[in-house]
């Protein structure tokens, strides 16, 4: 009987697995879709950023030119962290493209990184440094924004954080 329980053992113990924890970080995000998932994720520096409640998209008009805002808000024990995803002042109008993220002006696009509001940290992409973002889908019948995104910025202290195989599927 002893030797029956310590087989039993050992066999519930080869059983287990961390399969749970995906080898690659990436496989932990949200798939990339164009549906309206009200997905937002990211790695930061490898690790995986994912908003806890606070995924927005809005688009508007004023004195005939367009903004866009995508972010996604996760509070946790580094404080409130905010990833602002900004086209300021389009002509035009948004459209479906590859934009480089830089320093924030009007008819530009960029990215920032928030701690706490800007109190903390506020760190934003620049002309020097620019990122990339892809709209894959912006509809304007169905209110939808999907697309993916990547840059890197500098904290306080200089230190690189890379925003990298960012995705989105929201509604606006």
């Amino acid at each position: 009987m002893k030797k029956l329980l310590i087989a039993l053992y050992i066999l519930s113990l080869s059983g287990c697995s961390n399969d749970d924890k995906p080898e690659n970080p990436v496989d932990a995000l949200p798939p990339i879709t164009q549906t309206g998932e009200n997905t937002f994720a990211c790695l930061i520096n490898g690790k995986p950023f994912f908003p806890s409640s606070d995924r927005r998209a809005f688009y508007t008009i004023g004195n005939g030119a367009y903004t866009l805002s995508i972010s996604g808000s996760r509070n946790d024990n580094q404080g409130l962290r905010t990833i602002q995803l900004s086209a300021l002042d389009i002509e035009g109008g948004v459209n479906e493209g590859e934009y480089p993220l830089t320093t924030r002006a009007s008819g530009g696009y960029s990215a920032e990184y928030f701690i706490d509001g800007g109190l903390t940290l506020d760190a934003r992409t620049t002309d020097e440094n620019p990122g990339i973002l892809t709209i894959t889908r912006f509809d304007l019948e169905e209110f939808i924004v999907s697309g993916t995104f990547e840059f890197s910025v500098k904290d306080k202290v200089g230190n690189i954080l890379n925003f990298t195989d960012g995705r989105f599927d929201l509604k606006f």
